[in-house]
């Protein structure tokens, strides 16, 4: 959680200029990395468990490419709407489109860059576990089958 809060105010303080007013980028911001907080936890508690850890790629990369299209719509019309209540309908015709299409690559990169950090966080904790895991001098050999020899 610590994490997507220094996302959160990464993204309000580089981006909160470009929006007319303070409080719209406060939503454009949150919106956003809720939605990308959400679309990497579902990725990690659900997509890998049950998908690209039972050796089912193809599933796993459509329903990832589902789910973060899902979280960028939910964000994208969160967003929309607070414009439209403030400022009224966009007059580009192809705004919906283009904002789409750049929030969901900036969910991609989120999403990439959480799984890099999950992965690279456990490889680390096994690295740990497994120096932490060395037998003591006072605990019997045992045989490569599991049981104990007898000296």
């Amino acid at each position: 959680m610590l994490g997507w809060l220094l996302v959160w105010g990464f993204w309000l303080t580089t981006t909160g200029r470009y929006h007319p007013t303070s409080g719209l980028a406060v939503i454009v911001t949150t919106s956003l990395v809720v939605a990308f907080a959400a679309a990497s936890y579902c990725n990690h508690l659900i997509l890998v468990p049950r998908l690209w850890e039972l050796n089912r790629p193809w599933g796993y990369v459509c329903w990832l490419t589902v789910t973060t299209a899902i979280f960028t719509a939910i964000a994208l019309a969160i967003i929309r709407i607070s414009y439209f209540e403030m400022f009224g309908p966009d007059t580009d015709p192809y705004g919906v489109y283009k904002h789409f299409a750049i929030d969901y690559f900036g969910m991609m990169v989120h999403v990439a860059i959480a799984a890099l950090i999950v992965w690279s966080t456990r490889a680390y904790a096994r690295m740990i576990d497994r120096r932490t895991m060395k037998a003591e001098p006072s605990d019997p050999p045992k045989s490569p089958v599991g049981r104990e020899f007898e000296p």
